[in-house]
């Protein structure tokens, strides 16, 4: 029903950085309706076609599109040095340029985006200037905008907190950010280049959106390439939460930018000859692309092709592969059943991005299975697994992917069956204990709520000491206690019979005795 057109028309600039003339603008087709002004350095148009043909007053159906028609809002050029701006010398290009922001550079249109989000128009502010009681005025007008900017920028920025002033002396204006860790106003332009991104995107989509981060399709090129690794998952954690009023379409090459919890969201472009093409998926038949997902999966190469000439089990983190070694170790040196020598365990992170793993396997075709823990985190990976029918894609290309539950396949008979619930209750509270310093006693433990040894423990840890789980602390226990056993005698009451039980059931599952 919708033609849609897009003009370029990208700022100049000559060999020094300084903005040149742009060629006008071409007039848009017949019939198009001009549309979407937040697309910065373009312009759009739509039209209406067939409309007649399909009954549909054609009016009417312009009238819909111009306030259903999604806003896309394309960052394509992050640049802003946030050096001084003298703003009687932006209102004369503004001038020139017959109120075309599209034809500034990225720089003046990025400082002209702060005064729109001010609610201060250039020309008045210019004028107010002049006379002493004008610049007093403004001085108020700057204080606002100081406020606002430093509002907006906190909902996008979680690493710390940082207030903006806007300073105005004459027709000079300068952008000061202060973190609050150390006091200390610094200028804009002396920031980092990823600082400097940040600051660019977030008040530019406030821009686009109004200020109310919804009901956008919003597009990025690259972004965070100038961010540091902490700064690019924070990145990933505002493009998830803005996911929940907008859709949100970015193009990257660095693997940290990939969001190992949602593989479902991965498109793969590919280029062969002369065409394009787009998977679904974390796959490709092209070492490229494919070196970024191995990159974001922590895979090698070498460690890849070994993977790719064994069997798989994907277990939710090193916790898991570390104990469930140890415990397989002691039961062959016992004469007793552990893991099969064939098969591998690759840790995921943690559940929420086994399916990430999950898909990979599948794709790479590899023989593999996931074992997961019985609880609400595991369960959703499951789900997600079973969503993205990754079991069908591999039996449609003659091979399997298994899914296996910790506690069906070990059978401790508890509601919820995590990698601790192997071992006594007693066993991993006492660890805990060591690494803490305290005494939790059994009867301490909360009967209601999970079966969960871990989450049993962490609600007494945090109630009574105000302490949050450390498993790793708490691992590093376990491991001195593990050095101590040396035969399958060793091992805490039933805990040999449990850990045996899920080896047979992962080596049954491979079709190994």
């Amino acid at each position: 029903l919708f033609d849609f057109a897009r003009i370029e028309q990208a700022p100049q600039e000559d060999a020094e950085g300084n903005a040149m003339a742009a060629d006008p603008l071409p007039e848009p087709p017949e019939k198009m309706e001009i549309w979407g002004w937040r697309n910065y350095g373009y312009k759009s148009w739509f039209k209406v076609v067939e409309a007649e043909a399909l009954g549909l007053d054609e009016e009417k159906v312009c009238e819909w599109a111009r306030e259903n028609v999604p806003k896309f809002v394309l960052i394509q050029d992050y640049a802003f040095s946030g050096t001084q701006v003298e703003l009687d010398q932006l209102k004369a290009r503004l001038d020139r340029a017959g109120g075309d922001r599209s034809t500034l550079s990225a720089e003046d249109q990025t400082i002209l985006i702060v005064l729109d989000l001010a609610d201060i128009d250039i020309d008045d502010f210019v004028a107010k200037g002049a006379t002493a009681e004008g610049r007093t005025t403004r001085q108020f007008d700057k204080r606002a905008a100081s406020a606002f900017l430093t509002q907006q920028f906190q909902k996008l920025w979680t690493q710390k907190k940082v207030r903006f002033d806007i300073d105005i002396d004459g027709p000079t204006l300068n952008v000061f950010a202060e973190d609050e860790a150390i006091g200390f106003p610094v200028r804009l332009h002396r920031r980092s280049t990823g600082f400097r991104w940040y600051v660019s995107f977030a008040w530019k989509f406030t821009h686009a959106s109004d200020g109310e981060f919804e009901n956008c399709i919003l597009l990025l090129e690259e972004p965070g390439v100038h961010l540091h690794y902490s700064g690019q998952r924070d990145l990933l954690g505002v493009f998830d939460s803005l996911s929940e009023n907008n859709t949100v379409l970015y193009t990257t090459h660095l693997a940290s930018m990939v969001d190992q919890s949602a593989p479902e969201r991965v498109r793969i472009v590919e280029s062969t000859g002369k065409h394009l093409s787009l998977t679904h998926g974390v796959v490709s038949k092209q070492r490229a692309p494919m070196a970024v997902i191995e990159s974001a999966l922590g895979l090698t190469s070498d460690l890849s092709g070994m993977l790719g000439n064994r069997k798989v089990l994907i277990v939710e983190g090193g916790t898991d592969a570390l104990i469930l070694s140890k415990l397989s170790g002691l039961l062959k040196s016992g004469d007793r059943v552990g893991l099969s020598d064939q098969i591998y365990m690759w840790p995921a992170q943690t559940s929420t991005k086994a399916p990430m793993y999950a898909a990979f396997a599948i794709g790479q075709r590899w023989d593999a299975a996931v074992l997961l823990d019985t609880d609400d985190a595991g369960n959703t990976a499951k789900e997600k697994i079973s969503e993205m029918q990754l079991k069908a894609v591999a039996e449609d290309e003659g091979y399997e992917f298994r899914v296996l539950m910790m506690g069906a396949a070990s059978g401790v008979k508890k509601t919820d069956v995590a990698i601790e619930d192997i071992f006594p209750d007693n066993f991993f509270r006492e660890c805990v204990n060591r690494a803490y310093g305290i005494m939790i006693q059994d009867s301490d433990l909360p009967a209601d709520g999970s079966t969960l040894i871990a989450k049993r423990v962490e609600s007494v840890l945090k109630n009574r000491h105000g302490r949050s789980l450390d498993k790793k602390l708490v691992l590093t226990e376990m491991l001195q206690v593990f050095d101590s056993w040396q035969k399958v005698d060793d091992l805490p009451d039933g805990v040999a019979e449990t850990s045996e039980k899920l080896f047979k059931a992962v080596n049954a599952s491979f079709n190994f005795e």
